[in-house]
């Protein structure tokens, strides 16, 4: 039920965006610590699972530029009747990189929202700040939410409403200057003998110009 990582990270590469190009170099040493008490891997009905990772790549050790990236994620599951034929789950993830500005951080090291294991509804990492032309540049934080409503019809079909939302923020720390996205839709659920089989419709609720009418996600297993 609990596990802690950690190890030694080099990279060095070049990232160019928008807002420049980056060289840079990153030495740290990433931690994360992880506990599950959940009943399942891919089809949790009861339990929490949580995890919280920070990796500092400080200065003295090499890096350019010096920052500290951190992210915590955590799911509740609770089964409303002992067969676990009705379950309500839910997820809140956060996220920040402190000690350089946006344009400093390489693109690829930079906190997006969007797709299938985050807002649903909305394109893969569209969810964050934007450059004058309206592309999706990335965050410094990071906020997500989901809700679930599982509700199994028969031993092998379920269908599951849910709601998510969440953005990425210019700050390190959440200001909602960005408008949270919003997105509600519906899933159909075949329970298999190694997990369900997903099958995600998802709408945005406050969509933006250009946003997708609506996105369809198959994988196996449940959405968080």
């Amino acid at each position: 039920t609990f596990s802690v990582q950690g190890g030694l990270e080099v990279e060095h590469g070049q990232s160019s965006d928008s807002l420049g190009q980056v060289d840079y170099t990153l030495v740290g040493l990433p931690l994360s610590v992880t506990y599950d008490s959940t009943d399942s891997l891919l089809d949790p009905t009861r339990g929490i699972r949580a995890t919280a990772s920070v990796a500092p790549y400080p200065e003295f050790m090499g890096s350019d530029p010096g920052i500290v990236v951190a992210r915590a994620q955590a799911s509740t599951y609770y089964a409303l009747d002992e067969d676990a034929r009705y379950v309500l789950a839910g997820r809140l993830a956060v996220g920040s990189i402190t000690g350089a500005a946006l344009d400093e951080i390489p693109s690829n090291r930079r906190f997006y929202a969007g797709g299938g294991g985050s807002v649903r509804g909305y394109e893969y990492r569209s969810l964050s700040p934007v450059d004058a032309f309206g592309e999706p540049i990335g965050g410094r934080s990071l906020i997500e939410g989901s809700f679930e409503a599982r509700i199994k019809v028969t031993d092998t079909i379920g269908i599951v409403p849910f709601v998510d939302a969440g953005t990425a923020f210019e700050s390190s720390f959440p200001d909602f200057d960005e408008t949270i996205r919003v997105a509600a839709g519906l899933g159909l659920r075949y329970y298999t003998a190694i997990g369900p089989i997903r099958l995600d419709v998802a709408v945005p609720v406050n969509p933006r110009p250009g946003d997708p009418a609506a996105a369809f996600y198959i994988s196996l297993g449940q959405a968080f």
